[in-house]
């Protein structure tokens, strides 16, 4: 069994955090599955040189079962260096070779926040207008060419999306789990230690977690540990501070570090302020923390929250400080919830490996031929 993985991007790219971990995972995930993974990737320069490769090959008689790309955040047009259209019939020209020789084809579409009002506000008015019109353009060589197209969560993009096409053959792929060493986290409910609430993520923009904070503050036998980064701590510490307490330990940690941290905590946070962003988006957290089976706080109404709900592996609650409050005080009246919360999430894991995003993609390609 063979497949090409399509990247308009370099892979070591730097900063891209999480938009990085994927495609890694993916890959990882169809040779897992017995797959001999043909990757294209880089600037469009380098992908030049790889499409001329792979054409030789499909012209000699050499197989793939199918095609799976994973689109950028930006324009595929604007991904080089500076942000110029160097190759513009490159990728989609590649797309239609694939597809005139019987190869189906998918992408996945990691979000559509410039559909939102407000995108691009702080670019000049050209630049905006410039990459809206590159953003539309994908979606119409989408429409044509995809057999199948992936997003996150397939009721807000099949909403937002506008398109009968794309919304017929979209088709939910969220992020996966992993099987980490589960060996020396704690057991739940101790009542010899406080309520342990992990946090480890972004901060402002998106990531607004005051009335987390605010809750813990004012429930006593609680503890939360949040684990962000050095810089975006400095940005919003002076909105953070004043809620902070004793009992909120604000620590920076790298992905590596994390294991003591998982280790230690009963559950886990993804309790956000609701936006239109947050309610189609599915943080890799959330899958982090099922692939450490810890049951989470997630914010009713976000994708992230209906997941929670579906699955049992959780409270979806209203983000406000008074309702997580009294959600935190009846677990800690009942803490024999956690327990069980944690079977929901080890039932779930196996649902939601990354494994099992391959092998979902894989399916929907091959039943799309």
């Amino acid at each position: 069994m063979k497949c090409i993985l399509y990247l308009p991007y370099r892979l070591e790219a730097q900063g891209w955090g999480a938009r990085m971990l994927r495609p890694r995972k993916m890959a990882e995930a169809f040779r897992e599955n017995g797959y001999e993974v043909t990757m294209i990737s880089g600037v469009s320069s380098e992908r030049r040189i790889m499409i001329r490769e792979v054409r030789k090959r499909i012209r000699d008689g050499e197989k793939f079962d199918f095609l799976y790309a994973e689109s950028n955040t930006e324009p595929t047009l604007l991904t080089d260096p500076g942000h110029l259209p160097t190759h513009p019939f490159l990728d989609y020209g590649f797309f239609r070779f694939v597809k005139g020789h019987g190869i189906p084809l998918g992408l996945f579409y990691s979000d559509l926040f410039w559909k939102y009002e407000g995108y691009g506000a702080e670019l000049p008015a050209w630049k905006r207008t410039a990459a809206l019109a590159c953003y539309r353009y994908d979606l119409r060589q989408y429409e044509k060419l995809l057999d199948r197209f992936f997003v996150p969560d397939k009721e807000t993009f099949s909403r937002v999306l506008g398109s009968p096409r794309l919304a017929e053959i979209c088709r939910e792929l969220p992020p996966g789990a992993d099987h980490p060493d589960l060996s020396a986290r704690r057991a739940p409910g101790d009542p010899n230690r406080p309520l342990t609430i992990f946090y480890v993520g972004g901060l402002g923009g998106n990531y607004q977690i005051e009335e987390l904070l605010r809750a813990v503050g004012t429930v006593e036998g609680t503890r939360l540990i949040l684990c962000c980064r050095q810089a975006e701590w400095e940005k919003e510490k002076d909105k953070l501070e004043p809620l902070l307490c004793d009992r909120i330990r604000v620590v920076h940690k790298s992905s590596g570090e994390l294991e003591p941290l998982y280790a230690e905590a009963d559950l886990g946070s993804l309790m956000f302020r609701r936006g239109s962003y947050m309610d189609m988006a599915k943080p890799f957290k959330t899958y982090e923390y099922l692939a450490h089976e810890l049951p989470v706080l997630a914010t009713e109404g976000t994708a992230a929250g209906r997941f929670t709900e579906e699955n049992g592996t959780g409270w979806a609650v209203a983000y406000n400080a008074e309702t997580l409050a009294e959600t935190l005080r009846e677990i800690l009246r009942n803490p024999a919830q956690i327990a069980e919360k944690r079977r929901h999430c080890a039932e779930a894991k196996t649902r939601n490996l990354w494994t099992c995003r391959a092998e979902t993609a894989a399916e929907e390609l091959k039943a799309a031929r």
